[in-house]
């Protein structure tokens, strides 16, 4: 069964190496502003059984509001994979997002 885990304890266990933090919304989501670190990987891949990850390390995922990564963890952990989903999603994140812009990344507010 996936877990449910912290937007801050996702952060912390990506710095450290200790998981992959996942957005699993759209391309144009994910490029407007996603967490520092962060992959981007839609859900329809997931779904789809498109997208494996590598290695042993468990995932960390997020949406906008924690459905659409509850339906992802559940995905990936009935194929196997230690996998978390963000309780609250972004709207619960008062941080920093990593924005593309003009091929450049910047930090945005969120």
């Amino acid at each position: 069964m996936f877990e449910l885990i912290t937007i801050s304890d996702a952060l912390k266990r990506s710095y450290a190496s200790e998981g992959i933090l996942i957005d699993v919304r759209s391309e144009e989501a994910y490029r407007k502003g996603h967490l520092p670190m962060a992959v981007h990987v839609s859900l329809e891949d997931i779904l789809e059984g498109r997208y494996r990850p590598e290695g042993k390390k468990p995932v960390f995922l997020y949406c906008d509001t924690g459905l659409h990564s509850m339906l992802a963890a559940r995905k990936l952990d009935e194929e196997g994979v230690q996998a978390y989903t963000v309780s609250g999603g972004l709207r619960l994140y008062r941080g920093y997002l990593e924005k593309e812009k003009n091929d450049l990344w910047t930090m945005v507010l969120h």
